[in-house]
């Protein structure tokens, strides 16, 4: 069992947690026991859901969570938007095959450094690239006893001072 600093549970409908961590928009995600693991901007966090709900645990004390409320998207309502879809067959067994799958609303800097860094590459390796520079060149952060070492993405100005040989090191 996890003991956090602070935990929050959002209602959700319509909200497949995995398949939006997992599908390409973003690398900083782990399967951790019963949940999964990341890095939100300088907030290191650990996500659960049981389809009804998502539980956020962080090691530090959180009481505006609004940057998460962003990030997943939470309040956004999906019957709203799929009503917006055209009603033909192909957009149908599109919308059937990813249920639930959601945009994150990502930080723009980390976002853009992630696409780029993307480039011909598979996402174990996007993963691994974007681990080596966030433990390389990013901040530490705070995760207790729940999650081992985490570290912030680093900043475009922290990269602008690596060599050449320190970026190639994180296997770019």
């Amino acid at each position: 069992m996890l003991v956090a600093q602070s935990t929050k549970t959002f209602a959700v409908q319509d909200y497949d947690l995995e398949a939006t961590l997992t599908s390409g928009q973003a690398f900083r995600w782990k399967q951790v026991d019963d949940g999964w693991s990341g890095v939100i901007g300088a907030h290191w966090i650990h996500l659960h859901t049981d389809g009804l709900s998502i539980t956020a645990q962080t090691a530090e004390a959180i009481s505006d969570w609004s940057w998460l409320t962003e990030y997943l998207q939470l309040e956004v309502h999906l019957n709203k938007i799929l009503q917006t879809f055209p009603t033909d067959e192909p957009m149908a067994a599109a919308v059937s095959a990813c249920r639930g799958l959601r945009l994150l609303r990502q930080d723009p800097w980390e976002c853009l450094a992630s696409f780029i860094l993307s480039s011909t590459k598979q996402i174990v390796q996007i993963q691994q690239i974007i681990s080596l520079l966030c433990e390389r060149f990013g901040e530490p952060l705070p995760t207790g006893t729940l999650g081992g070492v985490a570290y912030s993405f680093p900043s475009a100005v922290r990269l602008s001072r690596a060599s050449e040989s320190e970026l190639r090191a994180c296997k770019m």
